[in-house]
């Protein structure tokens, strides 16, 4: 594995030397994720602004999501940091949303600006360097360059720094606390979500709604059974989001596929999560959050947290689905323990976040 690796880096950076030799386009802005396979919410936000206030320069977007559990997926992935060297190579800036092969393993023109905008509002579980947790992985991460050649990351406060620093090994002076697109989204587009919502489901009307959406667990545990057994006779709807990566299987009529976590919250009478990046979107929409945290002791020991989740939501936070459902229907949601967690994770919440990180970007072509 070690040996392919080094082969494969090697192989790309004896290419990449080549490619170095195209011109750069003055004004070409290159966006770059693994993420999905079509832009975020964060990536067409800043795209939309950059072409409204600065129509010359040129975008260009490249996303391909990396399917882990796929190997003939995994396998045509190897070619893609192709087609990203060539972006790479002439362009003058490149903003990306996750850790990326080509951005970190090659040596740069001086005159291209690579921006990290990480694809969660705050750091809560480990991740990045600080979740390396073997010597295997220790050596891979350094062989593959990991979270190398960014020159800023924007995140969402101050707060945030000591966290995403350990995550990607940077000081300070290289963050920016602009937050990031979505926030503006959150706060924007609460009633059109809300009409998209009862547009493509009808029936979801009139309901009270409760939005289940765990993080990725590498031992498949989600208690998916238990929450829909506790809201089984209840006048709740049950909508279940799974991560992306989550095998475990659910009944089809929870999980609402026409529609992303992200579309769904505005029309949530409450949110349910646990250690995701969900929590802190459902904190910036004003949703009431309640945290499922059954297995809080054993993640903290196998993942690893940079937020003590149970301590900052207190009574907000629950071992199992029974306590949850009857602590809704008491009815006496309290909302100052999520505005104060929203506080400490986003600075910005005026709905200017997508500007703010566009004039930094523009920045940096002067």
């Amino acid at each position: 594995m070690i040996l392919l690796l080094l082969i494969y880096r090697t192989f790309l950076r004896f290419f990449y030397f080549f490619i170095k030799l195209l011109p750069t386009k003055k004004s070409r802005i290159t966006f770059l994720s693994r993420q999905t396979n079509t832009p975020s919410v964060d990536f067409q936000y800043l795209i939309a602004d950059i072409k409204s206030r600065y129509p010359e320069c040129e975008i260009k977007v490249l996303c391909k999501r990396l399917e882990k559990d796929n190997v003939k997926q995994i396998v045509s992935y190897l070619f893609h940091p192709f087609m990203q060297m060539i972006l790479l190579a002439t362009s003058e800036i490149c903003i990306i949303d996750s850790y990326q092969i080509a951005v970190s393993v090659l040596k740069h023109k001086k005159n291209l600006k690579i921006v990290q905008i990480w694809h969660s509002l705050a750091a809560i579980k480990k991740s990045g360097l600080a979740a390396l947790d073997s010597q295997k992985k220790r050596q891979i991460a350094k062989i593959m360059c990991m979270h190398k050649n960014y020159d800023f990351i924007a995140i969402g406060s101050e707060k945030m720094i000591e966290h995403f620093s350990k995550a990607f090994g940077y000081k300070a002076e290289k963050f920016w606390i602009t937050g990031l697109p979505r926030v503006d989204y959150l706060q924007k587009s609460k009633e059109s979500n809300k009409v998209l919502v009862q547009k493509t489901y009808p029936k979801l009307k009139d309901a009270k709604i409760v939005l289940y959406a765990p993080t990725f667990r590498k031992n498949n545990d989600y208690r998916f059974g238990e929450i829909i057994e506790a809201f089984e006779n209840t006048p709740y709807t049950l909508i279940i989001k799974k991560h992306p990566l989550t095998k475990a299987a659910i009944p089809e009529k929870y999980e609402y596929k026409k529609l992303r976590t992200i579309e769904l919250l505005s029309s949530a009478d409450f949110v349910i999560s646990d250690y995701s990046g969900t929590i802190i979107e459902a904190a910036v929409a004003e949703r009431p959050l309640l945290i499922f945290n059954y297995d809080n002791a054993e993640f903290a020991k196998n993942e690893g947290f940079f937020i003590d989740i149970e301590k900052e939501f207190q009574n907000l936070s629950f071992k199992n689905a029974g306590e949850i459902v009857s602590f809704i229907q008491k009815g006496d949601y309290d909302m100052s323990l999520l505005k104060n967690f929203c506080k400490k994770c986003i600075k910005n919440t005026n709905g200017n976040c997508t500007e703010d990180l566009t004039n930094k970007i523009m920045q940096l072509k002067k």
